[in-house]
């Protein structure tokens, strides 16, 4: 997942969503653009590194080869079609 990728995650004050780039998240301080309050990166850092967990799982399982079924088709089948 890229820092610039947007993601959506709600105030923990007024359970609002807020819609940033992931690299958002990650900053010192910052505050919620719909209720101002004050919010830190300790209290996302664990959904941040969730979906970065999450998403590199999705790159890992795309670059891996899928088994073939064998008709020749490569569609993953275990029997002929």
């Amino acid at each position: 997942m890229t820092n610039q990728e947007l993601v959506a995650l709600e105030c923990p004050y007024c359970r609002d969503t807020i819609h940033r780039p992931l690299n958002w998240f990650k900053q010192p301080y910052f505050t919620c653009p719909a209720c101002g309050g004050g919010l830190t990166e300790n209290q996302f850092a664990s959904i941040v590194q969730d979906l970065e967990q999450a998403f590199e799982q999705t790159i890992d399982e795309m670059v891996q080869a899928k088994p073939g079924c064998g008709c020749g088709c490569d569609c993953g089948h275990k029997t002929s079609h």
